[in-house]
């Protein structure tokens, strides 16, 4: 069996992270465009920019972070940084 070169391992997480990106939500979408890359941003932060209560906002956040959009930061108090554009 062959191994995988690093050039084919990138391509195929790209492809991937494109697949994650044509499936998203209008409310998905609407996160990313109100959040700067590589700025720390509280749940609360969020739901006040796209109008929705916390609880919803942070399952939409943390499927953005499944799909490896976002990261997800610190255990008590979770801030959200947007990785890619």
């Amino acid at each position: 069996m062959e191994k995988e070169s690093d050039e084919e391992l990138a391509e195929k997480s790209a492809d991937s992270k494109n697949m994650n990106r044509s499936d998203l939500s209008a409310r998905h979408k609407q996160i990313l465009t109100n959040m700067d890359i590589g700025v720390e941003y509280s749940t609360e932060q969020i739901a006040e920019k796209i109008g929705l209560k916390g609880p919803r906002t942070r399952q939409l956040l943390n499927e953005l972070v499944n799909k490896e959009l976002l990261a997800c930061v610190g255990t008590t108090k979770r801030r959200y940084i947007k990785t890619v554009d």
